[in-house]
């Protein structure tokens, strides 16, 4: 318990202004999820434009 109860006194001394930022990170933090973020290429009319780049990196 000792590592939650430095963990609360640490919240206890964050200035308000943060406090959004805090509760949105550790609602990441209780979902477990990440974000699956798309890399993304130029759409230059090629092969590659609405590909998985990293998927086809490993292939």
């Amino acid at each position: 318990m000792e590592l939650k109860e430095k963990i609360k006194k640490e919240i206890d001394l964050i200035p308000e202004e943060y406090l959004p930022q805090l509760e949105q990170y550790l609602k990441i933090i209780k979902s477990g999820k990440r974000r699956n973020l798309r890399i993304k290429t130029v759409h230059l009319k090629g092969k590659y434009d609405n590909a998985n780049i990293r998927k086809l990196a490993y292939e």
